[in-house]
């Protein structure tokens, strides 16, 4: 990062006034033959804030919950425009996460799609929350009703976004993003080839409550880039989408890719201007990259980051996705401006090539986790994040990702913690105990398995299956059962994930090696 976004522009608001200002009729967002405007989507903007200001104040905590959409795009800069803080909530997350999310982050107001509006209501019952509707009709009738308001000045170590991540101890963390850290995140980009402008057109397709959802959103207004988004993932609608609007850019993981790769689409209308597809998560198996460059023939570039690192702290390029470099279990090099360091368990640094807890040091670290200075403690040491992700980098720079050492499980790019189902199950009156594991799979990259030992009642797995429903998202529950005699535990208690991982991790090996 040469030059930072955060050197020139005080907050993300001002990404939206200077493409507005820049070229006013040029097409921000939506499909082509309806796209709006980047002076028409400012005006909206303004009105929107302008409505959160009439009854609510800068610093305010507005949470989302719904899926991708013009409207949560147009409120994401609205909120920002106001001064308040961005909460994105993730609308797969079962009625009590979302009630804990609402409560711990202090959340004064909520917007919900029309088919979560009564999970949003029943979450928010018994505090003083305003509660409204992303239906484009009330949605568009209640911000044209209102009066812009002259935005109120923001610092760059404001609050932009407050997103909250899934917690080893089962309950979730908010981590949060000051708009400093957002703007140099977004520099990371400026350079070939994942840089955009204004003839680019970036398809949205990963959720907004994720980091790198929100992350295209905010870069494409930056650039002056359309961007269409999507609501959800359909391989047939992705590629029909990206053949007909023309995008020549978008962030996949690698099962999405997988999934349009199968696509008849695919053959009847290939996306003929995509000139690079970002993916993250895993690596992309090489049969799939053959696969993609010779049906696609776009360029591939993968990240790596965390949501407590405001997205991407490593881009393997093009170029390191080239046959014969042997990189493509590398997640890339560290950018200019961020610093990547290997440790072991005593934090002392490693030699390259040896193993150990990854970390990271730079201006896109979060400012801490929300009410929580314990965590923070544990998390950032002096200027460095402890990723709780091993691996090791080598003598050129590249990282390598072995293992997980907090154990996070990552199945179709959503992230899962052991910890968080086990306490969902042990409920069960069934179950005696359970160790949650994530195991290979074809389509997902990772899938979780519950091993569980029965009480003297024989289980009915759909049965504990619906009770883990109940308690948390459906995405978190086990897609596999297997009962077990008992649970391997070291002396102080902790299940040993490590020997439980070993076989299921070696027969998949063995089949792909």
């Amino acid at each position: 990062m040469t030059e930072t976004l955060s050197a020139t522009f005080q907050s993300l608001d001002d990404l939206l006034r200077q493409s507005a200002r820049r070229a006013p009729t040029a097409p921000a967002l939506g499909p082509r033959a309806a796209a709006i405007g980047f002076g028409d989507l400012d005006a909206r903007v303004d009105r929107i804030a302008g409505a959160l200001l009439q009854d609510g104040r800068p610093g305010d905590r507005v949470a989302i919950l719904g899926r991708n959409s013009v409207e949560q795009v147009e409120l994401l800069f609205g909120i920002l425009r106001a001064g308040q803080t961005a909460l994105p909530i993730n609308w797969r997350l079962a009625e009590r996460e979302i009630d804990y999310i609402l409560a711990h982050s202090g959340a004064t107001r909520l917007f919900a799609d029309a088919a979560l509006l009564d999970t949003g209501r029943a979450a928010a019952s018994g505090r003083p929350l305003a509660v409204h509707s992303l239906d484009p009709g009330a949605f568009a009738a209640w911000r044209d009703a209102a009066t812009p308001a002259a935005a109120p000045s923001t610092s760059r170590d404001a609050l932009a976004l407050l997103m909250y991540t899934s917690g080893t101890t089962g309950l979730p963390k908010g981590v949060m993003l000051p708009h400093g850290n957002v703007l140099d995140s977004l520099s990371i980009f400026g350079e070939p080839p994942l840089h955009l402008g204004p003839d680019d057109v970036v398809f949205a397709p990963a959720p907004m409550f994720h980091i790198t959802g929100i992350g295209p959103v905010l870069r494409a207004v930056q650039t002056g880039a359309r961007l269409i988004v999507a609501g959800y993932f359909d391989p047939h609608d992705a590629v029909r989408t990206m053949a007909h609007e023309g995008v020549t850019y978008t962030t996949l993981a690698p099962a999405m890719i997988q999934a349009c790769l199968a696509s008849p689409a695919l053959v009847e209308t290939p996306p003929d201007r995509l000139r690079i597809i970002v993916y993250g998560g895993s690596p992309v198996a090489p049969a799939t990259l053959d696969e993609a460059r010779a049906r696609i023939g776009c360029a591939f570039a993968q990240c790596y980051g965390l949501t407590e690192t405001t997205g991407p702290v490593t881009i393997l390029t093009p170029e390191d996705h080239a046959p014969g470099r042997d990189l493509l279990l590398s997640c890339g090099r560290a950018p200019a401006g961020v610093e990547i360091a290997v440790v072991d368990a005593e934090g002392r640094p490693l030699a390259a090539g040896e193993t150990g807890e990854i970390i990271v040091r730079g201006p896109v670290v979060m400012a801490g986790y929300a009410d929580d200075a314990e965590a923070t403690a544990a998390t950032v040491r002096g200027d460095w994040l402890h990723s709780g992700d091993a691996g090791y980098v080598d003598a050129e720079g590249y990282v390598f990702i072995r293992d997980r050492v907090k154990d996070m499980i990552v199945s179709g790019g959503e992230n899962i913690y052991p910890v968080e189902v086990e306490k969902a199950l042990v409920d069960h009156p069934h179950v005696a105990d359970v160790a949650v594991i994530g195991i290979p799979d074809a389509k997902w990259g990772e899938t979780v398995l519950a091993l569980i030992v029965p009480t003297k009642s024989a289980p009915d797995a759909a049965a504990i299956d619906a009770f883990c429903r109940g308690r948390i998202a459906g995405y978190k529950c086990p897609r596999r059962i297997e009962f077990v005699d008992s649970i391997p535990r070291n002396a102080a208690g902790k299940i040993l994930r490590r020997a439980l991982r070993e076989p299921y991790w070696n027969q998949h090996e063995r089949r792909v090696g």
